[in-house]
């Protein structure tokens, strides 16, 4: 049946949609129409009366000019035509029938039909029809125009007609009320599958929510909005309090504003900057010095991105602040140790002489990679030779650290500061992590915040380096689930243990009583100069703490040191 009514649709109106809806429906009437028509020529011919025949068939062909005309997309000369013809043809025959032939049923569809077809938007029209059809009804009843010449009919032909429009016109009746009950269940059905759609949309809304405002909590940023078309930056209230303001303080700022508040000295790399997002797009991200409300610059982390508009022009700038104050500091502190250090670097002479034959091995296997390189077309191999060459260089800035940490440790005095054991341990984790890329390792670090050691923090920081380095390096790849725990707690005699444990490849017992001397190395697969544990040693009896080592080969170490609360 479907098939039938898409058939006589045609492909002009969409599945679903309100047209599709009312097009079908207008379909059915004219059908309707047309099996009334048919079934009347047949009742009619059964019971012998001929007056109406001519009638049945004009009606019929408009029914079927009515479907064409709804299928050319006419909708409101087919909501027309069936009105028009179907409030005719009942006065018409209501007219000419006896008032027991039942005839008048079919007034009531017609007012129905009405309804349905103009619906609530032109729910005037649809009165003005219904009226009609109550209007119609009640002048076939009380005036008889003989429009026709009646026929003559008997009294079983009469109850015949009666029970056929009974049936016919409750039928018709029935599926216009039908259709409304259908039309009213879909309509609830999208209501409610519309308002679970939103229920759900909206607890997404407000976990969306709550996780961008952890997520902004956690990360300490201040959020901005910057409107091009008013020029005006709208500020959040953490941006405020980074920059030392109240919530009360700095609602709006200009650009030009937020320009002062900018160290000169980066003015107008700033100005520049801004420039080139507004023309690219693109987002951006820079490091800043701005003015706080006391009068003193510190370093941020300005970071965002260009929200386009019309004809794909920046109409928004939205980005966050990040204080990056402390870690500038401390990258200024790091260049300045790094050239203490270059300085140190210059009165190890002596020492480095004593350790030439580590320095030789891998500067002439430099200098052969560099005369290879230099020999090669081959794009592919340069690269392999580049990555070698890049290899032999961390091995010789490896043991430049390790005669640093060395000598730093014999020539320099104890600085002693008290700091918490476990802020050391994690700073010192945390710079590692960097270093070494095995996604699947797990480091924990059990140690209670609460803990304090007086002592001298920088070599403390060395021998922490050295064996957590040494659990990093020698992880087995193989291991599905690689760890290094590291503990401390406080022993009896104001002596604090540390324990550094992994499950990497391990020592072989054969030699834990060499593994602390100067350049020994367990095994050929041994990285390094074989000068770390032999610093650690010696910079723990410097700290007057002291080492030991558990180890099997293939089951992982545990290195543990004592030391002492110095005073």
């Amino acid at each position: 049946m479907k098939k039938f009514i898409q058939l006589l649709l045609g492909n002009k109106v969409l599945k679903e949609s309100t047209d599709y809806k009312y097009a079908t429906l207008r379909i059915q009437f004219n059908l309707i129409i047309i099996f009334i028509s048919i079934f009347y020529l047949w009742l009619d011919t059964y019971v012998g009366v001929s007056v109406f025949i001519p009638w049945y068939t004009g009606i019929l062909l408009i029914g079927i000019l009515g479907i064409a005309l709804n299928r050319m997309g006419y909708y409101t000369l087919t909501n027309a035509q069936i009105i028009i013809l179907s409030n005719s043809v009942v006065f018409l025959f209501a007219d000419t029938d006896s008032h027991y032939g039942g005839i008048f049923f079919y007034f009531i569809g017609c007012a129905l039909t009405s309804l349905i077809l103009f619906g609530y938007k032109y729910k005037y029209f649809a009165i003005v029809c219904v009226g009609l059809s109550i209007g119609l009804g009640l002048l076939a009843f009380f005036y008889n125009f003989n429009l026709v010449p009646p026929p003559r009919y008997d009294e079983v032909s009469t109850r015949i007609n009666f029970v056929a429009n009974f049936i016919i016109g409750s039928v018709t009746c029935a599926m216009i009320v039908y259709f409304l009950i259908r039309e009213n269940f879909e309509s609830e059905k999208k209501l409610i599958e519309n308002q679970n759609q939103l229920v759900s949309t909206t607890e997404e809304l407000k976990i969306s929510k709550e996780r961008f405002e952890m997520a902004v909590k956690g990360s300490r940023a201040g959020i901005y909005e910057w409107s091009l078309l008013d020029n005006i930056i709208y500020v959040s209230t953490q941006w405020k309090e980074l920059l030392g303001y109240t919530a009360s303080e700095l609602s709006t700022i200009s650009i030009d504003q937020f320009i002062s508040y900018v160290h000169p000295e980066d003015g107008e790399t700033t100005h520049q900057k801004i420039q080139i997002v507004l023309k690219t797009l693109e987002p951006y991200q820079s490091e800043v010095r701005i003015r706080t409300k006391s009068g003193k610059y510190k370093w941020f982390l300005d970071s965002g991105m260009v929200k386009p508009g019309i004809n794909n022009q920046a109409a928004f700038v939205i980005g966050s602040l990040i204080d990056i104050d402390d870690r500038k500091k401390s990258e200024g502190e790091i260049t300045l140790k790094n050239i203490q250090l270059a300085k140190t670097n210059e009165e190890l002479d002596r020492f480095v002489y004593s350790a030439s034959h580590d320095m030789r091995a891998p500067l002439s296997s430099l200098l052969g990679l560099i005369n290879l390189s230099e020999k090669t077309e081959v794009i592919e191999d340069f690269r392999i030779y580049h990555g070698m060459m890049k290899d032999r260089i961390k091995v010789m800035e490896g043991f430049i650290k390790e005669v640093t940490d060395y000598s730093r440790n014999t020539r320099l005095d104890l600085v002693l500061t008290k700091h918490s054991l476990h802020n050391i341990v994690k700073e010192v984790v945390d710079n590692l992590a960097y270093s070494y890329t095995n996604k699947k390792l797990k480091v924990e670090i059990n140690i209670d915040l609460a803990l304090s050691i007086t002592t001298d923090v920088s070599r403390l920081k060395v021998v922490l380096n050295n064996l957590i380095s040494n659990s990093y390096k020698y992880q087995r790849a193989e291991e599905e689930h690689p760890y290094i725990k590291i503990s401390g707690q406080a022993s009896s005699n104001n002596t604090f243990v540390v324990s550094i444990s992994d499950n990497g490849t391990g020592i072989s017992s054969a030699y834990h009583h060499r593994i602390f001397d100067m350049f020994f190395r367990a095994s050929e697969n041994s990285e390094g100069s074989g000068l770390g544990l032999y610093i650690v040693k010696e910079t723990l009896q410097k700290l007057g703490g002291d080492i030991w080592v558990e180890s099997k080969e293939g089951n992982g170490s545990v290195f543990s040191f004592s030391l002492p609360t110095l005073s």
